[in-house]
């Protein structure tokens, strides 16, 4: 840290908080966004599995042989 800057937050500490409070709204949005965007990607991969249509089942090789 600069020694101008710790001299100004003895006299002042208004700065300090101000960087600290700014500081912490930074970091409560970036949480906020990546909660956003973890729920984004679940619900996009949820609505994806809804969609996406089960393939007809396939029978068995060993039955087929046995019935030809």
């Amino acid at each position: 840290m600069s020694s101008l800057f710790l001299a100004l937050v003895r006299e002042n500490p208004w700065p300090g908080i101000a960087v600290a409070s700014l500081n912490l709204m930074v970091a409560v949005s970036l949480v906020g966004v990546s909660l956003l965007l973890g729920l984004t990607i679940s619900v996009l991969a949820w609505v994806h599995a809804l969609a996406v249509v089960e393939p007809a089942p396939v029978r068995h090789a060993a039955s087929r042989r046995g019935r030809a």
